[in-house]
């Protein structure tokens, strides 16, 4: 009788201990979260020549971006073209300018 209680009590206590872990929020590590960046090219640092050479600078520079606004490391990067972009940003008209996608990873 004891071993029916313990172990009903064991059960009970690992299913609450489960279903606040899964309702705490606590995000599984399969899920990294991403976020994307639309860099203009004419930022001043340099970003258009290395990312449109798509070589280990581009590389470099993606991951430095991302650390620079919190996340680990750049996952991909690539120009974007010209229709992908809505030219909110007030940007000169007469110049054209090249954007870049840069998407980042936790």
């Amino acid at each position: 009788m004891q071993k029916r209680v313990s172990l009903l009590a064991i059960l009970a206590v690992s299913a609450t201990a489960a279903t606040i872990y899964a309702s705490s929020g606590v995000e599984s590590a399969a899920k990294p979260k991403q976020r994307d960046f639309i860099v203009a090219g004419s930022d001043g640092y340099g970003t258009q020549e290395c990312l449109a050479s798509q070589s280990n600078c581009g590389r470099i520079v993606a991951d430095a971006w991302c650390e620079a606004k919190g996340f680990k490391a750049a996952l991909a990067y690539r120009k974007l073209d010209r229709d992908e972009v809505t030219g909110s940003t007030g940007s000169d008209a007469g110049k054209a300018t090249d954007s870049f996608l840069i998407s980042c990873k936790e």
